[in-house]
């Protein structure tokens, strides 16, 4: 794992976007929020350092019942839980990706590069490998050469992914995660993981011990 003094200094963010987003006929919905998405998201995060996680809705029943769990648990009884609690103090619930964006512009002094992935990524125009190298380099990432550093937002989303205009708005766009048809049967067209398992993944590749 990268030693704790550099995570210190990273500035990653998490979101989970629950709209817009597609179902499996390609409609623009809103998702819900489920209470192991929360749990889930909260703990891969604390694990890997990052600073804060977003679940994005802008359905208000949605973001008072993410408030209730985080209540309970940050909180209510289930405070007690140390590690646990710990994890769900870094979730917020926000209206819009926008509004993810201002918070880290207001926490770090500068607005984020936002960087989508997802199962149906097409023409993606960055990696893994050269974000993991930045993070190394500098704590953060540029969204072009002659960029900035800045801190990086990265975007999961619900459902059946999320729709195109939302990822045509986004800085980076990073490729599928996808097995390796060397090792794996290669005329396998399965590709479903769970959002938990893909944002564990992701962070992994990005902040995990090198190996």
């Amino acid at each position: 794992m990268i030693a704790l003094d550099f995570l210190m200094q990273t500035s990653i963010f998490l979101a989970l976007v629950h709209h817009p987003v597609l179902n499996r006929r390609g409609e623009v919905v809103t998702t819900a929020i489920t209470n192991v998405d929360l749990h889930d998201f909260a703990r891969s995060g604390r694990t890997y350092g990052v600073h804060s996680v977003f679940v994005v809705t802008p359905v208000l029943l949605q973001q008072r019942m993410v408030g209730q769990v985080l209540g309970h648990w940050t909180q209510g009884d289930g405070s007690s839980h140390e590690r646990r609690a710990d994890a769900l103090r870094r979730v917020t619930a926000v209206a819009t990706l926008q509004d993810a964006v201002t918070a880290i512009e207001h926490q770090t002094g500068r607005a984020p590069v936002v960087a989508v992935t997802g199962a149906q990524m097409r023409a993606p125009n960055a990696d893994f490998t050269g974000l993991r190298r930045q993070i190394l380099e500098s704590g953060g990432v540029k969204s072009a050469p002659d960029d900035e550093v800045r801190p990086l937002l990265l975007v999961f989303g619900t459902g059946w992914g999320m729709t195109q205009a939302f990822i045509d708005a986004a800085d980076l766009r990073l490729p599928p995660l996808l097995r390796d048809p060397r090792i794996v049967d290669p005329a396998g067209a399965y590709n479903h993981l769970s959002v938990r398992a893909a944002v564990a993944i992701a962070l992994d590749r990005l902040l995990g011990e090198s190996r």
